[in-house]
């Protein structure tokens, strides 16, 4: 290493800690982070705060993510601390690599991460152990603002996770123990439970027979293993394992094979690697052991060394009461009574419970050598006292066991808990000459089990709580995936029903040409151009609905709008309903496709007018607010468009699916459920949004909110007049579209209109003839054609003709500006009049200006 690299080295890693040390004289030439002279300053003050402090920490840099860490963090890394420093963040921890790596590359990202009791698997020392960690990530940036690395602040939670879950099962198997008896349930059950709980393949107990060779093996737990049932001998465990045991050692071995004072042939009989035991000796003998077996290698922990040998003391103390409670039946009264309670705090009361004749708490309890009348006052609480009362009553009643559990004052003056049994005392007539009880005090239990339910009610609020933004989320992800596949629908409908009408449209328009003077081919033609129109429309709500529709947003005058509605819907409604507008003056402009805007609110009209059979009031009106509390609506201005009727009204579960689609309360036949669904979809398309307010009997209104245009209305222009349709019938026109109905049918258009008409089927077609030297004056062209589309026959076509008048033709409803090349468009279907006007606007133009010239013809 250099001696600039020491010097740049002591300038970052100040301190008189080890990593610090360690980091001024190391030899950085093989780290990813390079020498401490080519270090970005960024780094510089996040090195120096996490060398000073006490807590875990370290910094991940760069795109190998090396990091640097303080002492803290050293003891973290155990054994590994050596050679880690400068190494990438992968291969200090590969063990859990796959599981941090998308959380490093969030905080590199730009996002801080924050994780609590993380649980890991680490391998510090040689071999995997379980460890908590908790533990933010945050993002570290440069001048630039650039995320140059990450820092890391970490706190080892194991030990408190481990306490916790300890804590939890000490309190489980004691009230398990508590309602067992016999002694075989007792061992069986806690072998169960704390083999269960360590994951060991084997728990048992077993006790020495008297003459101190024989092992008899009362329950035993196991899981992978056979079950260790019946006996054998003490000397196959070895004399020093024995010495050991009967000295009242615990026995703890991580590897039996590792061991040579072990005899390997009885633990591989047993199938077991590792084990711990735990010998009780009474009286200079060794009478019973608690054992746990893993199959394969365990290095214990003293957290598990402890829990074993408490659970080993507390199940010792729970068979030894069961034997008391077995015993003392055969035993006098008194004796009985006394060894049942367990030898805690003693008392005794009189046989109605007035007077206390004796206590002795060992301090648990003010104690209590005289009789007294007044104990109730003196040791319980005051909420309690009804309830010990009613359970004192009914032990006399039936002669039975008292057996509670109630908060008591502390010899401390403090209120705790104990758990208090008493057994009545008979002499030979049955009466009841005393109460000899005994009391045990729980506080400890009782109030882990209450920080136990609190903690638990706190997880239920939090999986709750994840499962209500869980379940939103869902709704949410369904209405979009619904609206996607309703869209991709309605678009493939569209075009392909489009592509149908343009040719029947046609027909039906040349033929009420030809056919002038027959007053009933006129009658027939003019209706089915009505059932056209008829269809065009249902597709266009589809759209709108889908919020696919082509739209032409310009700002609108609100109030002029809504005035030319209101007069419409005045003549059309009839006289029974009552018109009225309630617009706010002065209203700002909207940006909004005013044809559409129009349709919608005529169809908001059209269904008051319905919910209204016997008449009523029907108001549209708008007022002007300033970003409505709506969660789909961005912050601005918007103006809230109303239409109010005073009908039938709809309950909430109709109201929920009105905007649905296909969706209508109206009878068969008099409605397609689209109107209210398309004014929704023309809302939310125009940056808005659409709401229902409606109570049965007592009508609806539906609100519609439309942002306010940032284009004033005197700045946005007229709109110009549409000229008068003519045609240049000189003209030749090459026509390309690859369905032979709708070009045959657009060509007629065009010859009775007096153009030529050169057809082709396809855009490879159409250059073929260019190139041969076809002479004409303007270029129509389907836009969806196999192999070649229509913008790229009219980008193909214009590199050889520059400037030629070009029409695009589409059933689409909406195409992109990439898509169409921004040529001038005409959207099927079309009518005779709209082809002819818009291709004699092209020819006049000259040069093909792109403009859109898609014909929006709206009916109420």
């Amino acid at each position: 290493m250099a001696v600039s690299d020491h010097k740049h080295a002591a300038e970052v890693a100040r301190g008189s800690g080890g990593v610090a040390a360690i980091m001024r004289s190391h030899d950085w030439s093989h780290s990813p982070l390079g020498p401490p002279e080519g270090w970005p300053p960024a780094i510089r003050p996040v090195v120096s705060l996490m060398l000073k402090s006490r807590f875990p920490m370290f910094v991940a840099w760069g795109p190998s993510q090396a990091i640097i860490y303080n002492d803290a963090y050293a003891d973290i890394l155990g054994s590994k601390h050596a050679g880690m420093l400068g190494r990438p963040f992968r291969e200090v921890w590969p063990e859990f690599w796959p599981d941090m790596a998308p959380l490093l590359a969030a905080a590199m990202a730009g996002q801080t991460i924050y994780r609590q009791n993380l649980p890991l698997l680490l391998n510090r020392e040689g071999y995997p152990e379980p460890a908590w960690f908790t533990f933010s990530y945050s993002p570290v940036e440069d001048e630039q603002d650039q995320v140059v690395g990450m820092f890391c602040v970490v706190a080892d939670t194991t030990t408190q996770v481990l306490d916790e879950r300890r804590q939890r099962f000490q309190i489980e198997l004691d009230s398990a123990q508590a309602q067992l008896t016999d002694l075989r349930a007792i061992m069986a059950t806690t072998s169960a439970a704390l083999g269960r709980h360590l994951g060991a393949s084997r728990v048992g107990f077993s006790e020495m027979s008297e003459d101190g060779e024989t092992i008899f093996c009362r329950a035993c737990f196991a899981e992978g293993v056979a079950p260790i049932l019946g006996t054998s001998r003490l000397s196959s465990h070895g004399p020093d394992a024995v010495a050991r045991q009967a000295a009242g050692f615990t026995e703890v071995a991580s590897d039996v094979e590792a061991d040579p004072a072990q005899v390997h042939a009885t633990w591989r009989a047993l199938q077991t690697r590792a084990y711990v035991s735990v010998p009780r000796v009474r009286d200079g003998r060794l009478q019973a052991s608690l054992y746990v077996n893993f199959r394969e290698v365990h290095h214990w922990t003293p957290g598990e060394i402890a829990l074993i040998e408490d659970v080993a003391s507390r199940t010792w103390a729970a068979v030894d009461r069961a034997r008391a409670v077995a015993a003392l039946r055969e035993s006098e009264s008194r004796f009985r009574a006394l060894v049942t309670a367990g030898g805690y705090t003693v008392y005794r009361m009189s046989p109605d419970w007035r007077e206390m004749l004796y206590l002795e708490s060992d301090s648990f309890l003010l104690d209590a050598p005289s009789p007294t009348t007044t104990w109730m006052d003196t040791y319980l609480h005051p909420d309690d006292r009804d309830e010990i009362a009613a359970a004192i009553g009914k032990a006399i009643a039936t002669k039975s066991l008292f057996d509670m559990e109630h908060r008591v004052r502390l010899a401390d003056g403090s209120f705790g808990w104990t758990h208090s049994r008493a057994v009545p005392v008979v002499d030979d007539a049955g009466h009841i000459t005393e109460w000899f009880g005994a009391a045990h005090d729980v506080t400890g239990r009782k109030r882990n089990e209450q920080a136990l339910q609190r903690l638990t009610a706190e997880l239920e609020d939090r999986v709750a709580d994840a499962l209500q933004e869980r379940q939103m989320a869902l709704a949410q992800v369904h209405e979009m995936q619904k609206m996607e596949t309703i869209g991709q629908l309605t678009g493939g409908v569209a075009h392909d029903f489009n592509n149908l009408l343009t040719p029947i449209v046609g027909a039906l328009e040349l033929l009420a040409t030809r056919l002038e003077g027959d007053g009933r081919a006129q009658h027939l033609a003019a209706g089915g151009l009505q059932a056209a129109e008829r269809a065009r429309v249902l597709i266009h709500r589809l759209l709108a609905f889908s919020r696919r529709q082509h739209l032409a947003p310009r700002p609108i005058d609100v109030g002029k709008l809504t005035e030319g509605v209101v007069d419409m819907v005045s003549r059309t409604v009839g006289p029974q309903i009552r018109v009225r507008m309630e617009c706010m003056a002065d209203l700002p402009a909207v940006m909004v496709d005013p044809n559409q805007l129009e349709l919608a609110l005529l169809n908001l009209a059209v269904n008051a007018r319905d919910a209204m059979p016997e008449g009523g009031e029907l108001v549209v009106g708008a007022v002007e607010e300033a970003g409505p509390a709506r969660s789909q609506l961005k912050e601005g201005r918007f103006v809230r468009f109303f239409v109010s009727d005073t009908g039938t009204g709809m309950d909430g579960d109709t109201a929920r699916l009105a905007i649905e689609p296909f969706f209508t309360t109206k009878g068969l036949g008099r409605g397609t459920g689209l109107g209210l669904s398309s004014v929704h979809g023309l809302a939310v398309q125009s940056g808005g949004d659409l709401a229902l307010e409606s109570v049965p009997g007592a009508g609806t209104t539906v609100h519609l909110w439309l942002p306010v245009s940032p284009v004033p209305l005197e700045s946005a222009g007229e709109a110009v007049a549409d000229t008068p349709i003519r045609c240049i019938r000189s003209a030749v026109v090459l026509l390309v579209d690859d369905e032979e109905l709708v070009r045959e049918g657009t060509a007629e258009m065009l010859l009775h209109g007096g153009y030529k008409v050169v057809q082709v089927a396809s855009g490879y077609e159409a250059l073929r003839k260019v190139t041969e030297g076809l002479v004409f004056d303007a270029l129509v062209t389907d836009f969806a054609m196999p192999g070649m589309s229509g913008a790229d026959v009219a980008r193909e076509v214009r590199k050889l003709r520059p400037g030629l008048p070009t029409l695009l033709v589409t059933g689409y409803a909406q195409l992109s500006q990439a898509e169409t090349g921004d040529l001038p468009r005409l959207a099927k279907p079309f009518r005779q009049c709209d082809l002819m006007g818009t291709l004699a606007r092209l020819l006049d133009e000259g040069t093909g200006r792109p403009t859109d010239l898609a014909l929006r013809r709206q009916v109420g």
